[in-house]
């Protein structure tokens, strides 16, 4: 069955602006119930945030919502009111999404139109639900909370780091691949693989599948020795050469097969790490590690969707130590371009710098991906200063000089016909530029 919006946690549905009442100590509401857009907008200009709860526990954006005998001139006029952005940098008249879906996938799904619960990442936590389609929206996260979620959009931040404890995160695949190629760069050119000292052993269910299983072994053990404690870091910026100073493999390996015990040293145990890891980079370039963190050489591009409205979204609770926090989801694959029954169209994507975005469409280029039109692009803000906003005529503009430089560095040859190396140091070499001339007209 599925669940309903209205949970023990939520307030149920207002039928009239007179259920709103009384509404003490929140004028926005009040100002909202009276349909005074222009005191809705003084009123967030005098400091007033709109995430406030009234009394019955609805934020002024419910209000609005639930209010049925309204023209729709008047609640275009109020809904802009409560959510257009006070940001000076934002394009003028330009109002903030109210729901959010981070992502380390985000080429995939610019890609497909849409997004697809549990396709690149089934399921989160032991909590959590799988196959469904998350948002950071603006209801509240705990039924005692007074106000709608606290800093909105650094939540969908962490899921965009794609961030977590298995080895089957995207942070950790694209920081395997990358491990990949170290371990390859190293044994096709001759070069030692420095050894650990620690002793093990693999027990593999045949012979025939050693290579798979001792795939899944390698996984593991990067993730264990090099991605959990560390996140990587040293992996992450450094050349493969300069890469291979900082792993370490066993010197020996013990296998247990087929009741058969063997112990592989020397080029033997060479041959055997050439080919687990080129099965391990191949299952990650076939899909299991995000595109753009392969290009950006294991380092995650997290990007952060933004949306207008999504209808009738589903409640999931999960309790902690302290409280229960509540999810918003849908069963349902979300269109970019939103739909007729849930609404939703994508108006904004959140890129953490301009280089980011540079990854972002330069992998757009090598994919062909078109970026949905009227998309805005954020930048995210750093060290206290303010976002920048790209529109479209930004945008083309940035497109233009990044094809530019493509076309000197790759020359005749389209950018599919690369190999992924190759593409890497076009994106290294990008990255390397002043962006900021690239949106000055």
């Amino acid at each position: 069955m599925k669940p309903i919006r209205t949970s023990p946690s939520f307030i149920p549905h207002i039928h009239s602006p007179s259920a709103e009442e009384p509404t003490p100590g929140t004028p926005l509401h009040s100002a909202v119930v009276g349909r005074d857009s222009e005191a809705v907008a003084r009123l967030r200009n005098e400091g007033i945030r709109a995430n406030t709860l009234n009394a019955q526990g609805h934020s002024p954006l419910d209000v609005l919502d639930n209010m049925h005998d309204i023209d729709e001139l008047s609640r275009s006029s109020l809904r802009m009111a409560l959510l257009q952005s006070l940001n000076p940098t934002a394009p003028p008249g330009y109002a903030k999404p109210e729901a959010l879906h981070g992502t380390p996938w985000g080429l995939e799904i610019l890609q497909s139109g849409a997004l697809r619960g549990g396709v690149n990442d089934a399921k989160g936590g032991s909590a959590s639900l799988e196959g469904k389609v998350f948002f950071s929206d603006r209801t509240r996260e705990s039924a005692t909370d007074e106000t709608t979620r606290a800093d909105l959009r650094s939540k969908a931040r962490v899921y965009a780091a794609g961030k977590g404890m298995h080895p089957s995160n995207a942070y950790s695949r694209a920081l395997q691949h990358r491990m990949t190629q170290v371990i390859l760069h190293a044994l096709d050119n001759g070069k030692t693989i420095p050894a650990s000292n620690i002793k093990r052993s693999i027990e593999v269910n045949s012979q025939d599948k050693l290579h798979i299983e001792g795939a899944a072994w390698l996984q593991r053990l990067l993730h264990d020795s090099y991605i959990i404690n560390t996140g990587g870091r040293k992996f992450i910026n450094a050349t493969l050469d300069e890469a291979l100073n900082f792993l370490k493999l066993p010197g020996s390996l013990v296998f247990e097969a087929d009741d058969q015990v063997n112990e592989l040293k020397g080029e033997e145990l060479n041959r055997f790490y050439h080919r687990v890891a080129s099965e391990l980079q191949l299952s990650l370039e076939n899909g299991k590690a995000p595109y753009l963190g392969l290009l950006n050489q294991g380092s995650i591009v997290p990007l952060v969707f933004g949306f207008e409205k999504i209808n009738n979204l589903s409640t999931h609770e999960i309790q902690y130590f302290s409280k229960t926090k509540q999810y918003s989801y849908q069963d349902e694959d979300h269109p970019l371009s939103g739909s007729l029954e849930t609404g939703g169209k994508l108006k904004e994507v959140e890129v953490r710098n301009l280089s980011d975005f540079a990854t972002l469409c330069l992998g757009c280029a090598i994919k062909d991906v078109e970026l949905p039109a009227e998309l805005l692009v954020r930048v995210k803000g750093q060290n206290g200063s303010k976002a920048q906003y790209l529109d479209a005529q930004k945008i083309a503009t940035f497109r233009q000089k990044l094809a530019a430089q493509v076309a000197d560095q790759a020359g005749e040859q389209p950018l599919p016909a690369l190999g992924l190396h190759q593409l890497q140091e076009v994106n290294s070499r990008i990255r390397a530029n002043d962006l900021s001339e690239w949106i000055k007209a």
